[in-house]
């Protein structure tokens, strides 16, 4: 009976399903025109429109499948037959998951093949891409289908789901005063509540099918379907940060590998001078930059000792309170991320500056008190993993890590660009520079770190590869700035990029027993 619904969805559906699969080629037939370096603003423009048409093409035929026998209603051809209700659920469930996802998938993978990838990390990429979009658009479609009895009704469901969710986000954001700041949004640890978000879509879908297909109770599935989009909202909203971390650490790959790690304030290195040169006594730009209800800018002087040979500190989070003299917390906030780097020999002692935005109603507070700063930090140490070169002018190079990059010059003939692909997850981060190997003259090395500690497996993208890259600067077209690397150069020399990896997901506390406000603030 299966196979016979199977058929049945196929004769009826398959002028829809033709379209849905043409449609799923153009955005990967797009990226593959694209390239490396994205030179056609025109494709660049068409790309966002066609994934959209893409992905939801899918939800619609996913929703259209499962409505040719809807449950709610007692004159389906289903009820009178009586087909089983676990051949018609698994009828439906192998036209969309086999073969609807599985033309995206073939998609994508001929995506990735096109640009120059093995057939194993072509469908690698695209199964885990594809799973994906599954769990976060094609599961709740199915849902939705379930629960109504028309297309109509589907996407005036979703629409309902969506801005009751999006009401329930902005109502919780007033109540923080606007801080629309999510607790692990911007971190490496966000896959956590990405999963637990996308686990219960998951459960959701399946207690409302197992409601639907088995019992037939529209009215609990419809409920059920609510109750998801609350639990959505409370697992984006609610989950803290400190567990979630925690969950983190324990999937350290070396536990312990930053245990020398030192953190301490460090007043002898002075107040942060802001690249401009703008200063305290400059009035006129000071006022002119810090209009009414601007939040005071402050950086605290740090000394960070015991880091290892090439490694990268990131700060994943750090949590400042401000705690006047009386005992009580009169400021909490969240601290600017800073990164330093250690590349070759450690000097085993390094400096940062930790900033963070006071409102002004509280800096005209408290700028006459003197505080105790307490900051917690959730950091992690990155290890160099493998370093590559690749020539300058011209350069193409592939590895199974390094995926593949390119080089080449900008228009303006100032500087290099290097541009990369891999298949499914790339590297989380870098540093690369321009060197002449033959003088052993190197230019600053820039990062290009945007720290991701989700598995290999976990992706959450429309693209089935991820890009990555940067421009290194050899000239400077104003004259002011002169490198050790400059244009003559360039045929000789090559763009040295090194990866790094996590190894260690580490907290540390900070306290300052004694500081003033204004004491702090940038020249």
């Amino acid at each position: 009976m299966v196979w016979h619904i199977f058929k049945k969805d196929w004769k009826l559906l398959w002028p829809f399903f033709l379209a849905v699969a043409v449609v799923q080629f153009i955005p990967a037939a797009i990226r593959v025109k694209l390239g490396l370096f994205g030179e056609d603003p025109v494709l660049g423009y068409v790309l966002i429109p066609a994934t959209v048409v893409a992905i939801f093409g899918v939800a619609f035929l996913a929703a259209a499948i499962v409505q040719q026998d809807s449950i709610p209603g007692v004159r389906q051809d289903w009820l009178v037959r009586p087909v089983r209700r676990r051949d018609l659920l698994l009828a439906k469930l192998l036209f969309i998951l086999v073969l609807v996802e599985g033309t995206a998938i073939a998609a994508a993978t001929l995506q990735v093949l096109e640009s120059g990838f093995s057939l194993h990390q072509s469908l690698s990429a695209a199964f885990f891409q594809n799973l994906f979009l599954i769990s976060a658009i094609t599961l709740p479609a199915i849902a939705l289908a379930s629960a109504t009895k028309t297309i109509v009704e589907c996407v005036i469901g979703s629409i309902v789901a969506y801005l009751g969710g999006a009401a329930i986000l902005i109502a919780f954001a007033a109540a923080r005063g606007g801080d629309e700041r999510l607790e692990a949004a911007g971190t490496g640890s966000w896959w956590i509540m990405q999963s637990a978000v996308l686990l219960v879509i998951l459960l959701g879908t399946c207690f409302v099918l197992g409601t639907q297909y088995l019992y037939r109770r529209t009215a609990v599935a419809r409920g059920s379907i609510a109750l998801s989009c609350v639990l959505f909202v409370a697992v984006l909203e609610f989950l803290p940060w400190k567990p979630l971390f925690a969950f983190q650490q324990h999937l350290s790959s070396q536990p312990g590998a930053a245990h020398a790690m030192t953190l301490s304030f460090d007043a002898a290195l002075g107040k942060y001078h802001q690249p401009s040169g703008i200063t305290l006594s400059d009035q006129e730009l000071w006022e002119r930059l810090h209009k009414p209800g601007t939040p005071a800018e402050l950086f605290l002087p740090l000394s960070i000792s015991g880091l290892p040979d090439d490694s990268i500190l990131k700060t994943d989070k750090s949590e400042v309170r401000l705690i006047s003299a009386n005992g009580k917390v009169a400021y909490r906030g969240v601290g600017e991320y800073f990164e330093v780097r250690e590349e070759g020999a450690s000097n085993r002692q390094s400096t940062a500056y930790q900033e963070f935005d006071v409102p002004e109603t509280v800096y005209s507070r408290l700028k006459s008190q003197t505080l105790r700063v307490e900051i917690d930090y959730s950091l992690t140490l990155f290890r160099l993993e493998t370093a590559f070169g690749i020539p300058a002018l011209g350069g193409d190079l592939r590895s199974p890590r390094l995926g593949w990059c390119e080089t080449q010059m900008n228009e303006s003939g100032s500087a290099i660009e290097l541009r990369c692909m891999q298949a499914g997850k790339g590297p989380t981060c870098g540093t690369a520079f321009l060197e002449n190997p033959s003088t052993g003259m190197r230019n600053p090395g820039l990062s290009i770190c945007d720290p991701d500690y989700a598995p290999r497996f976990i992706r959450s993208d429309v693209d089935p590869t991820s890009h990555y890259g940067l421009n290194l600067r050899f000239r400077d077209p104003s004259g002011l700035t002169q490198y050790p690397v400059d244009g003559p150069q360039l045929p000789k020399s090559q763009v040295v990029l090194r990866l790094y990896e996590p190894q260690d997901h580490f907290t540390r506390q900070l306290t300052i027993p004694a500081i003033s406000l204004p004491d702090w603030e940038s020249k």
